[in-house]
């Protein structure tokens, strides 16, 4: 319905446009000049009609415009009571359209020109109006500086609205990547540290057990599936559907990343103080991930680890510290300089008002993050 009454309205404006420049033209002295005004009048109208400013459509419109000032100089019968009224609205728009669309240089250029066609109209008024010329004159030059400054600002507009949509989207491409490398690359990981001690056990050169092989083999199925689960959520999240977020807890975050981990079974020691509180939807995201890419360095680069361990506690300031360690010793090959498991990590917890340390203890290494509780209420 609104675009209807949109419509309504263009054609309403555009039949009074006409009317207008058709009486215009009638009230000319001579036909040449009322069609001289009438052209004049319809070219802008019809470079406005385009989506851009078209570099041909401006100058054939600055071209015939200036030279019927000129000609309107040199002849006797000019017009007395108007010099293109139509003419100089759709001069306006066009000069607001190339300040706006087209490039520095040729915004500068085009509006030049633009200016001058503008500041120059009234001279085509009958020489007995010489008393109102330069009063027109400073009312079209006042007419110009606020169109100018209304198309830059229009300009700046576009610039931060374009900008803004691009931080937007590598913002949004930076969340894809984070929640691909925290999701997918765990359970993939996974698969890869069981399909290992699968192939170990059966070098050995004994029969692996039927059971302890069966469990194996359904370590590998069960993280191929949640592997697929996490792609599926993705493929939602990027088609613009919200995604579920059932996990409200620390306890609930914690039981969901280890279930199913390949390495040896985590201990946890979570505080009660923030073990059930309900947290808000973006502390639990990055707790998750703060848990999950801790277990799956422990499997890449600490693969003789025998004890992990999950701590949370409350800290000051309505925050809570959340801390995973192994003792999985140093790796034999330094961590890569250039891994992303860390920085998105770092970003996700600095997002939400947290804060990130890594780095190695006497026996292996650990993971620490500060987030904020934000409790409310259960």
């Amino acid at each position: 319905m609104r675009e209807v009454w949109i419509r309504i309205t263009i054609a309403v404006v555009l039949a009074a446009a006409g009317f207008a420049l058709i009486i215009e033209g009638l009230s000319a002295p001579t036909v040449p000049i009322g069609v001289g005004l009438v052209v004049c009048g319809v070219l802008p109208a019809l470079a406005l009609m385009s989506a851009t400013a078209r570099t041909g459509q401006v100058l054939t419109v600055v071209g015939a415009s200036g030279t019927f000032t000129t000609v309107c100089l040199f002849v006797s019968a000019r017009p007395d009571n108007t010099f293109g009224t139509i003419e100089a609205a759709a001069l306006y728009w066009l000069l607001a359209r190339v300040i706006v669309q087209c490039a520095p240089l040729r915004a500068a250029g085009f509006a030049f020109g633009l200016a001058t066609v503008i500041a120059t109209l009234p001279l085509r008024l009958d020489p007995a109006e010489t008393h109102h010329k330069g009063v027109l004159i400073g009312i079209l030059c006042v007419g110009i500086w606020f169109i100018g400054l209304l198309g830059l600002y229009l300009r700046l507009h576009d610039r931060r609205r374009a900008d803004a949509y691009e931080l937007a989207r590598q913002a949004q491409r930076l969340a894809y990547a984070r929640d691909l490398h925290d999701f997918v690359a765990h359970h993939v990981t996974a698969i890869v540290a069981q399909t290992k001690a699968v192939r170990y056990v059966t070098a050995a050169g004994v029969p692996p057990d039927p059971e302890d092989l069966d469990a194996m083999l359904a370590g590998i199925e069960q993280a191929g599936s949640r592997a697929l689960a996490s792609m599926r959520t993705m493929v939602t999240v990027m088609r613009g559907k919200a995604p579920e977020h059932p996990v409200t807890t620390l306890t609930e975050v914690v039981a969901a990343a280890v279930a199913g981990f390949a390495g040896p079974t985590p201990t946890t020691a979570l505080d009660p103080g923030v073990a059930d509180l309900m947290l808000p939807h973006p502390t639990v995201n990055a707790a998750q991930h703060v848990v999950l890419e801790s277990l799956t360095n422990v499997l890449r680069h600490a693969p003789t680890a025998t004890r992990v361990e999950i701590v949370a506690r409350p800290g000051p300031e309505s925050r809570f510290e959340l801390s995973v360690t192994n003792d999985g010793g140093q790796p034999d090959e330094p961590r890569p300089q250039d891994g992303h498991g860390l920085v998105g990590l770092t970003e996700r917890v600095t997002a939400v008002g947290g804060s990130l340390t890594a780095g190695a203890t006497t026996d292996g290494w650990r993971v620490r993050a500060v987030l904020p509780a934000m409790v409310s209420a259960p």
